[in-house]
């Protein structure tokens, strides 16, 4: 007998897609990431979210610190530091235009690219904070 088969196989961690609103809160940010690193679940972004999430960090750097030379330098650092302990924890997928088909009643064409990073990476959940443009529950759940 194989000993590989007779060791049960470990449950797939499950596959979430992480909206900006979830990852622009710093505690709330490095919460997921930890969470993830610990492999709890799958972490997963896209180019949309990355670029979605540093525009939104960098414009309340901007209203917190000022535009000086010094508080764009400590920007920089900041959102290098955040990406490094990111990027080696998150998985990325680029889904391209043509989007998937979504909800009859997707009311915000942005949310198209974050419906097609769940679809194109398999993700059984998107987390966010913002849900008002999502489709209704469905059977009492927010699986996708």
């Amino acid at each position: 007998m194989n000993v590989a088969s007779t060791i049960a196989a470990e449950p797939a961690p499950i596959r979430a897609v992480l909206d900006t609103s979830v990852l622009f809160p710093p505690t709330q940010r490095v919460a997921l990431q930890q969470a993830a690193q610990v492999g709890s679940f799958t972490a997963i972004w896209s180019p949309w979210i990355v670029a979605e999430l540093h525009r939104v960090l960098t414009w309340d750097w901007i209203r917190k610190h000022g535009t000086s030379v010094a508080s764009q330098r400590q920007c920089s650092i900041a959102a290098k530091a955040m990406m490094s302990y990111l990027v080696p924890v998150f998985e990325l997928v680029n889904p391209m235009p043509p989007w998937p088909s979504a909800w009859e009643t997707l009311s915000d064409e942005w949310d198209h690219p974050l419906w097609a990073t769940a679809v194109v990476s398999n993700a059984a959940f998107v987390v966010s904070d913002n849900t008002r443009h999502f489709p209704p529950r469905q059977s009492g759940t927010c699986r996708l």
